[in-house]
């Protein structure tokens, strides 16, 4: 939950300022609308493939992928945004920041609060990631974006991702659960 937190807050100048930031570069109403679409549209393609990716790899190693991908994405966002293309690269990253990331958090979460509690698990999902993480990305970005500039705002939140790989790779085995260092209880089957 606390990878989730972290992702959610790197997301915050993005969601905030990414069109302000690539219309102040020159980019036309057209242009940001096109690259908002295309990180819409590799999102969908990403949920596609999901149960492919799924299968072939564990949610622990497509979660790490994701919050790699987020660092490099919200590095080129902030100081790439000169280059078009660049541009054109970061949102097709969406389809991994957002897409493969909240469908391999679900199912992480799904795997911890298994039956009826997840509802409760879900909820916990959203209001600790999108809530509060949304909300301290977004406040975080909002302080910094006229005080130290759109480029390190975007690299705070790349610091944000790193924060939430690093929690994934030490705390998180294959089996997604959390590593405590206690063996797993294997569910029971009747429940």
């Amino acid at each position: 939950m606390s990878a989730c937190f972290a992702m959610s807050a790197a997301h915050g100048a993005f969601y905030v300022f990414y069109s302000i930031h690539l219309d102040a570069h020159g980019y036309s109403k057209t242009a940001v609308g096109l690259l908002w679409s295309l990180g819409v549209v590799a999102e969908i393609g990403v949920f596609v493939v999901m149960p492919q990716l799924s299968r072939r790899y564990g949610l622990r190693a497509i979660l790490l992928a994701c919050f790699a991908a987020a660092v490099l994405r919200f590095l080129v966002m902030g100081w790439g945004v000169e280059w078009p293309w660049m541009m054109v690269f970061a949102q097709l990253l969406h389809g991994l920041t957002f897409g493969a990331y909240h469908a391999s958090a679900i199912a992480a979460v799904n795997q911890w609060f298994p039956g009826k509690s997840q509802g409760r698990g879900q909820a916990l999902y959203s209001s600790l990631s999108f809530g509060a993480g949304g909300l301290l990305g977004a406040l975080i970005s909002g302080k910094t974006w006229d005080w130290l500039g759109s480029g390190w705002t975007f690299s705070i939140g790349a610091l944000f991702a790193l924060a939430g790989f690093v929690l994934i790779f030490c705390w998180m085995h294959e089996g997604l659960a959390v590593n405590t260092g206690k063996p797993e209880k294997t569910p029971d089957p009747v429940q």
